[in-house]
């Protein structure tokens, strides 16, 4: 009999162990989704300013108080890997579709307004297809420095503010490569009279080298809103904004 009641208790006290590990998981996982912003450069330098990534970590003075500690057991060591990843995977889903949500509500509720408005010319599936048209030239031809390629998809005040910044860093010796680009989701969100704004999901391999040193090696999935613009019966790239930007 006190052996049963020694096993339920051992039992509770890892059942106990267990959620406080994976609280603490989750907890650091949360923290590392949304306060964790990576510098990309990309086609238009991913929405240029500098992006001046602070050292982080905390400088304390002093000393912790010493508390005495215990190896952990391979179980424990186990445990915290399995609930570390499922953690992970469980809030990449979450942020995947809070960070879709705003755009999809963009999305319907300019179609009800175009729907409201009688308005019978717009295609959806045409312009998405325009629009993966362009992400894929404009990226190719950043990564090519191709400015005639760009000027041909840029509206005149991106175009010159881009050769400047590319200009800017052929002198300093740096370059931008871009590779494996693919385009995970766009969705047309705002419709006007001579433009459009375009939501983008993309990944690719997203690197800054500097001489012969690779200062930045992005590979995350990254989120932008094109504003695209009609002139003379021709589509021009006008702006970018990042996520955080609308």
């Amino acid at each position: 009999m006190y052996h049963g009641i020694h096993d339920i208790s051992n039992v509770s006290n890892l059942l106990g162990g267990f959620m406080k590990k994976l609280i603490r998981c989750l907890f650091i996982v949360c923290i590392l989704s949304f306060s964790v912003s990576p510098v990309y450069a990309r086609a238009g330098g991913g929405g240029g300013g500098s992006g001046g990534g602070g050292g982080g970590g905390s400088s304390s003075s002093g000393h912790a108080p010493h508390s005495e500690s215990h190896p952990a057991s391979n179980e424990d060591r186990a445990a915290s890997v399995i609930l570390f990843c499922l953690g992970s995977y469980s809030l990449s889903c979450f942020e995947k579709y809070r960070r879709r949500y705003k755009a999809i509500s963009m999305h319907k509720a300019m179609k009800k307004e175009l729907e409201e408005n009688n308005n019978s010319f717009f295609d959806e599936k045409k312009m998405n297809k325009v629009v993966a048209d362009y992400y894929y030239t404009i990226q190719n031809a950043w990564n090519d420095r191709d400015m005639d390629i760009l000027k041909q998809c840029l509206s005149q005040s991106l175009y010159d503010q881009w050769e400047t910044k590319l200009n800017w860093w052929e002198y300093e010796g740096i370059r931008n490569e871009l590779s494996d680009i693919r385009l995970l989701k766009t969705m047309v969100v705002e419709v006007g009279d001579d433009y459009f704004w375009s939501y983008i999901e993309g990944k690719m391999r997203d690197r800054m080298i500097k001489g012969n040193e690779v200062t930045q090696d992005n590979k995350e999935i990254f989120i932008e809103y094109w504003r695209f613009i009609v002139e003379d019966d021709r589509i021009y790239l006008d702006e970018i904004r990042q996520e955080d930007e609308v």
